[in-house]
């Protein structure tokens, strides 16, 4: 993890430093009560080899009181680094969600569903690891390590050191070694699980397509070995976990084997051999909750690296935050636009203006920029020369509220929710039922809804009622009278639908222009016939 992307963790966990810091105090009483259990045990049998006296009561009292500290130490310990983890992974996800909206949709639509499910999911979880089971447990295992050296320096600063190195070796050593080494497991494992993801969702969404072309057997093959993919680099993950808790049981075990060899050849006392080996043996709970936590951090490191990288990724363009609404529009102008994408032209000096009451055709090829044209309006990017004005107000010193809400957009699919017509039709917004009903009506939509069982309270959606296309698209041409934007952008409205159809929808859209500027867009002649001018696009050779 490099040390800006280490930074960007840390700053969301600042306003819990005060949580963090009384959970890293619990984990280290833990810890000492842990060691102090057997020493305590220890002490009072040497005692009673030496025939002194020993207070059992005294000591089972103690015993008991070290048990019970234990007990309710580690217990809030834990609560509160859960606490905080699940804490910090809400302010991360609002985060995320908030960058994805700020991005736009150009950005957004540009990446794979799989990968920003992967991002919004299972890398946000992935932190866990880092706010949980890094943190707290580093900073309890350091001052644990104080403690017990500290403590067996008393008795033999050579038999301290020796125990200082071995908590080094596994609670340092070990891990870096096993994440330098290890590395592009975490990689390797975000790639055979996107890959698997990106498979299930393209067969959910192509499972007509698939029956159709009789592909079931292909496609279960690829999803069978995305699996087993993901699976081997697992199983790798897990074969390097039980590697180091081997190596880390060994060096606690010859760590307090040198200690008491050493003890006895420096010719110390038996009591301060025991109590040293006894200490070692105990004291390693700490460095040990640590070893794993190179391997446990590769997923985590590059999940974290991704996230940053998101969060940090430039919107193609930046709105105003305040502008005037627009409530009506005389006029929509297209002044000199030029734009390129990914070093392709795809607009040389095109002019144009809608007007108010006018529907103003574009029609052209495939790839002649017809689609790219209603995103310019829609603002996914700004053109490289030349503006589009609204009122004779270009749309860069809108607000995107502003610019959204004078804008009702109609593309070739109308989306719709898994909920009730009614829901998919308000959208959210407080309109009456008189209002829908009319909307409804204007769309040749209302005859329909009311034949069904339960008219508006109906639910449709993939997994309901599935609605044709020409229904889904009075759907959308609903919503649009009940938005009323003064502006209207509709790509391929009719491309889906047969004759009767397209005719029906044609003449519902001579209806919603009234009092508005009409772009239409679409490669059929019919279509643009209800335009007052066309302009035809030419692909990659300018456009006027």
């Amino acid at each position: 993890m490099k040390f800006k992307e280490l930074r960007w963790l840390l700053g969301f966990a600042r306003p819990l430093s005060g949580k963090m810091i009384l959970a890293v105090i619990l984990g280290t009483i833990s810890n000492l009560s842990v060691v102090a259990i057997p020493l305590l045990a220890t002490f009072e049998a040497l005692s009673f080899i030496n025939d002194r006296d020993i207070n059992f009561p005294k000591l089972l009292f103690f015993l008991i009181i070290l048990g019970v500290i234990r007990g309710v130490s580690r217990y809030f310990e834990q609560y509160l680094n859960h606490d905080i983890a699940f804490r910090l992974l809400a302010k991360i996800r609002e985060k995320i969600f908030n960058t994805i909206r700020n991005l736009g949709p150009a950005k957004v639509t540009g990446k794979h569903s799989a990968e920003l499910i992967t991002s919004i999911t299972s890398d946000v979880e992935a932190l866990e690891v880092f706010f949980a089971h890094t943190v707290s447990p580093v900073m309890i295992a350091c001052f644990t390590t104080l403690g017990t050296v500290g403590f067996l320096s008393f008795f033999n600063l050579w038999l301290a050191a020796l125990l200082f190195v071995g908590q080094l070796i596994v609670g340092v050593f070990i891990p870096t070694f096993s994440y330098l080494y290890y590395q592009t497991v975490g990689t390797k494992m975000h790639k055979a699980t996107l890959k698997l993801n990106q498979g299930v969702i393209e067969n959910i969404e192509s499972i007509s397509e698939i029956i159709q072309f009789q592909l079931e057997e292909k496609k279960s093959n690829e999803l069978r070995r995305a699996g087993c993919e993901l699976n081997r680099e697992y199983r790798k993950k897990l074969t390097q976990g039980t590697w180091l808790q081997f190596l880390s049981e060994s060096v606690l075990i010859l760590t307090s084997f040198f200690i008491l060899i050493i003890s006895i050849h420096m010719n110390l006392s038996k009591d301060t051999s025991v109590i040293a080996t006894v200490l070692s043996l105990s004291s390693f709970g700490s460095v040990l909750a640590l070893n794993g936590l190179g391997n446990s951090l590769l997923t985590t490191m590059a999940s974290s690296r991704r996230l940053f990288e998101l969060v940090n990724e430039s919107p193609n363009v930046i709105f105003q935050n305040h502008s005037t609404k627009i409530n009506q529009v005389e006029s929509l102008e297209i002044k000199n636009l030029s734009f390129s994408h990914e070093r392709q032209s795809i607009f040389n000096n095109l002019s144009f203006n809608i007007e108010k009451n006018e529907i103003i055709g574009v029609g052209g090829e495939s790839g002649s920029g017809k689609s790219t044209l209603v995103k310019l309006i829609q603002r996914y990017w700004d053109p490289d020369v030349g503006t589009i004005q609204v009122n004779h107000q270009s749309i860069q010193q809108l607000s995107e509220e502003a610019l959204h809400e004078s804008q009702g957009i109609m593309e070739q699919q109308t989306f719709l929710f898994e909920a009730t017509i009614e829901e998919n039709i308000r959208i959210g917004q407080n309109y009456s039922l008189d209002e829908i009903d009319a909307a409804c009506k204007k769309a040749q939509i209302y005859d329909w809804i009311i034949s069904l069982p339960s008219g508006y309270q109906t639910r449709i959606g993939k997994n309901s009622l599935t609605p044709s296309d020409g229904e889904r698209q009075r759907i959308g041409l609903a919503r649009l009278f009940l938005k009323r934007a003064p502006v209207l952008l509709l790509d391929e409205p009719t491309s889906n639908l047969d004759y009767l159809n397209e005719k029906a929808i044609l003449k519902t859209i001579k209806e919603l222009a009234q009092n508005r500027s009409v772009l239409l867009v679409s490669h059929r002649p019919t279509t643009l016939a209800i335009s007052n001018r066309i302009i035809i696009l030419h692909e990659a050779k300018g456009n006027n």
